[in-house]
């Protein structure tokens, strides 16, 4: 089953939001709660100081001249704890390490069944298994996070941490210099710091909901209008694995990736299809070329076998195919070099030459054709010497195809100039002949493998057709320039760089 790309992309994009909205939510929710713990923790901290001075001025009161009455001194402390206990809507209980409560705030009615008595006084006592004993074990002065008022009161609306704070004190009525440990243990136990929590917490809710559905909402429309096209791209792609090179997309918009990505595309389609194209064409030409030389061969051959070519003409004919196959020889040698360089396997191999003396002795390579033609060669150096730097071998090539066509379609007795010129970096080339020249409409394909340009060409036999597609391969692999200007009658000229030795040098 085709998969579409908007589903995928939206459920990846929901996915994505869940994440980041359920990442958002915990962050918030913890959040507001340690800041609810860190204002218990600092509230507790500021009201201590206020319970260890009423500890302090009932100690004073206990044992001054001014009243012998401990139980006046006693309600002196209940009424101040209670005091503290409404103003900050804290629990605050005094106890020592038995348990005795010293003092707290508020009188809850359910501390009558929940705290303990014994037989011999009638102060109160926390139970033993309200785990009061863990913190004069830990050695802690200051005890956070405490939870022993829940397991005291189980189902009383204890809201919050307890904090615990260790202190000696005199607890003894009867002798001043008695001292005990106790602890001074402060927790929330009304409504309000929960329902502000809470109330946080429903307030961010509701902007947390009409984000994550605007998020969606958006998403969906964005991932929309990528995969419209994303889906018309696989679309295409499929049709293409199919061998379809002529389908284009539509999508236009160049201010986004995916009209770029759409330009590209319809780019690399026209270049695609025109490689196909000049494969096809390749082939045909290549199939062309060689039956034409072998059919010749074949009738040559046949000719003389059965008779039909009388023997004084044997020789001609002879002659005629061993022509024929130089010149299969030469194409599959020119094929073999096209090969090698389209591949660019090997790296390019640069060396310093004398153009100069290149150009010499490709001319007297043609020296014969030139004195049978009554050729007029003008060559015209700038300086006695110019070198440049490329492969020697590949620009060799170069020449030899270059003055083989001005010497080949230049009539007798025609003019053909060489001229070499350096300017800054670059030595320019140039091979102009007055022969038959090219068409305007024929000068685009003059670098297309076995494209003959005029009738007259195609009655040479000697040609491949395919030494102007190695001189532009050459010149481009050496990533230098080639021109050329021909007109119909007049003649032609071919113009290419390369680079100036002398120059790089003194650079």
């Amino acid at each position: 089953m085709k998969q579409n790309v908007f589903s995928t992309t939206l459920r990846r994009f929901v996915l994505y939001i869940i994440i980041v909205v359920f990442l958002f939510s915990v962050i918030i929710f913890f959040q507001a709660w340690y800041s609810i713990l860190n204002s218990q923790s600092l509230n507790a901290e500021k009201i201590y100081p206020l319970v260890k001075n009423e500890l302090d001025q009932r100690r004073i009161l206990l044992y001054s001249n001014l009243t012998s009455s401990a139980f006046n001194a006693q309600a002196y402390l209940y009424e101040t704890i209670e005091e503290l206990a409404l103003m900050s809507g804290k629990m605050i209980w005094i106890f020592d390490e038995e348990g005795r409560l010293i003092s707290h705030a508020p009188r809850l009615e359910p501390l009558k069944e929940i705290l303990e008595k014994r037989q011999t006084s009638t102060v109160d006592y926390l139970p033993k298994e309200s785990g009061f004993m863990e913190f004069f074990g830990t050695g802690d002065a200051y005890i956070k996070n405490s939870r022993i008022f829940k397991n005291i009161f189980e189902h009383e609306n204890i809201i919050g941490r307890s904090y615990v704070f260790i202190d000696e004190y005199n607890t003894s009525r009867t002798d001043p210099d008695y001292m005990t440990r106790i602890a001074i243990c402060i927790s929330s136990y009304n409504q309000d710091e929960k329902n502000a929590f809470f109330s946080n917490i429903y307030i961010l809710l509701i902007p947390i909901i009409l984000f994550s559905t605007l998020s969606i909402v958006m998403i969906a429309v964005f991932a929309k209008s990528v995969s419209k096209p994303l889906n018309e791209f696989l679309t295409m792609a499929r049709s293409v694995s199919q061998g379809n090179l002529k389908v284009r997309t539509k999508y236009t918009d160049d201010k986004t990736e995916i009209g770029e990505l759409s330009k590209t595309f319809n780019n690399m389609m026209e270049k695609l299809e025109k490689t196909e194209n000049q494969r096809a064409e390749f082939a045909s030409n290549v199939a062309h070329e060689l039956r034409t030389p072998m059919t010749a061969i074949g009738g040559f051959i046949e000719g003389i076998l059965d008779g039909t070519i009388p023997e004084e003409k044997h020789e001609t004919y002879l002659k005629r195919v061993s022509d024929e196959i130089k010149r299969l020889t030469n194409m599959v040698k020119d094929l073999l070099i096209l090969s090698k360089m389209d591949a660019d396997d090997a790296p390019l191999i640069k060396n310093r030459f004398d153009i100069n003396d290149m150009i010499r002795k490709s001319i007297i390579r043609f020296e014969d054709e030139i004195t049978r033609k009554k050729l007029f060669i003008n060559v015209n150096f700038s300086d006695e010497v110019t070198f440049v730097y490329a492969n020697s071998d590949d620009i060799e090539r170069v020449l030899i195809n270059l003055i083989h066509n001005a010497i080949k379609f230049t009539n007798d007795g025609g003019n053909i100039s060489i001229s070499v010129e350096p300017k800054k970096n670059k030595v320019y080339v140039s091979v102009r002949d007055n022969g038959i020249g090219i068409d305007h409409e024929d000068l685009q394909n003059i670098w297309t493998r076995f494209y003959k340009s005029d009738k007259s060409r195609g009655r040479d036999r000697t040609g491949t057709g395919l030494g102007l597609s190695i001189v532009f391969s050459v010149i481009k692999r050496h990533e230098e320039i080639i021109d050329v200007k021909s007109q119909k009658g007049i003649g032609s000229e071919f113009i290419f760089t390369l680079e100036n030795a002398e120059e790089i040098e003194n650079s």
